[in-house]
């Protein structure tokens, strides 16, 4: 389907991630198949009162009526290229059903356009036998294929080569209709990459696979541990290890990332009721930090922060102006005026981040020899 000068973005579909994507320029989205991962709503419990079950049928409840909107989110927010959805996150009790309802309605929808949405289901050798099933059935009938996701854990298991190979033949799957993502997670830079290769070496039909693809990401779980009223440099360790594999493996992967989030998903607590005001910005190797206090600080600067930090991050030489993307002009508008009542909220500035941060990895992606 493609080969390594490509992007794969892991998203949640959140607003700011939906955001991010339609508002990404035409011709980057050419070199760009994002990887959805839906996750459970927050339920509302403000007065604590609700018990673990009725807050875990209220999640189901508001995701189960959301399922018939997603193929035309989709539409809206990506368009009709191929993008991979992963249910692994919604709960186990209805996973299976909200997966095959998702790609009921995509089905129905084609029905009624010419093109069509290409969605790719994405399954692990962790998923029950009814979403496996499910993605399966979807990726024969409609011809778009699959992804196999294959995560740390898989590694740990001696019999991973043959586990990849009962799986392709009891599915009566080809591989190359399968798309191959390796998924490392959390990478840093104590990670080395030959360990990275000893484990990939494990993986059989390298070559045949229709895409490959190596994921993982670098960005911290919070920003709690850098210095308020600062600037911070964090690797891309990430980025780093991925340009190190393109010549040490056998076939050179795709690349795929978290963008600036952590790559593993963590329900919100209560402490993200009073998020500090950050800017997270993307740069050839490192993530540019700027960070604030609290926005519900008592008598702190609150939102006004936020063009404030983009005001100092405009001035600076490594800001890329505001035409290289619809990050970079939001950053650029809101530095115009430090005292705007418009300050943008932790959704608009993380979507900014997010839109700035893939539109410059497809960049470098593509001006990779």
């Amino acid at each position: 389907m493609f080969n390594y000068k490509h992007y794969v973005p892991i998203l949640r579909w959140k607003a700011a991630e939906r955001g991010a994507l339609l508002k990404l320029k035409s011709d980057d989205k050419t070199n760009i198949t994002p990887l959805i991962e839906f996750i459970m709503p927050q339920p509302d419990d403000d007065e604590g009162k609700k018990t673990p079950k009725d807050l875990l049928q209220e999640s189901i409840n508001v995701f189960m009526e959301s399922i018939p909107n997603i193929a035309d989110q989709i539409l809206k927010h990506w368009g009709y290229d191929a993008i991979f959805i992963d249910v692994q996150f919604i709960d186990g009790s209805i996973r299976a059903e909200a997966l095959e309802k998702i790609l009921s309605h995509g089905k129905q929808l084609n029905l009624f356009m010419i093109p069509v949405i290409t969605i790719i289901p994405v399954i692990g050798f962790e998923s029950d036998a009814k979403t496996r099933h499910a993605a399966i059935k979807f990726a024969k009938e409609s011809g778009n294929g699959l992804c196999s996701r294959i995560t740390e854990s898989n590694f740990n298991e001696k019999s991973l080569a043959d586990d990849i190979k009962n799986f392709i033949i009891k599915n009566a799957l080809v591989t190359r209709n399968v798309d191959l993502l390796v998924d490392f997670k959390i990478i840093d830079q104590l990670i080395s990459c030959d360990s990275f290769v000893a484990k990939i070496n494990k993986i059989p039909h390298l070559k045949e696979w229709r895409t490959f693809i190596v994921a993982g990401g670098a960005f911290p779980k919070d920003l709690s541990h850098l210095e308020k009223h600062n600037q911070h440099k964090i690797s891309r360790a990430d980025w780093a290890i991925w340009k190190m594999l393109l010549s040490a493996l056998k076939r050179p992967p795709s690349f795929a990332d978290y963008t600036i989030q952590h790559p593993v998903y963590m329900p919100q607590t209560s402490s993200a009721t009073n998020p500090s005001a950050s800017i997270r910005y993307a740069l050839e190797d490192y993530w540019l930090i700027e960070r604030g206090e609290g926005l519900r600080n008592p008598k702190g600067a609150g939102f006004k922060q936020y063009p404030a930090l983009a005001n100092i991050l405009a001035k600076q030489k490594i800001f890329k102006g505001e035409e290289f993307s619809y990050g970079d002009s939001y950053i650029a508008e809101k530095a115009k005026d430090i005292n705007t009542k418009k300050t943008g909220n932790p959704k608009t500035w993380l979507e900014a981040g997010i839109n700035h941060h893939v539109t410059l990895v497809v960049n470098q992606i593509a001006n990779l020899p």
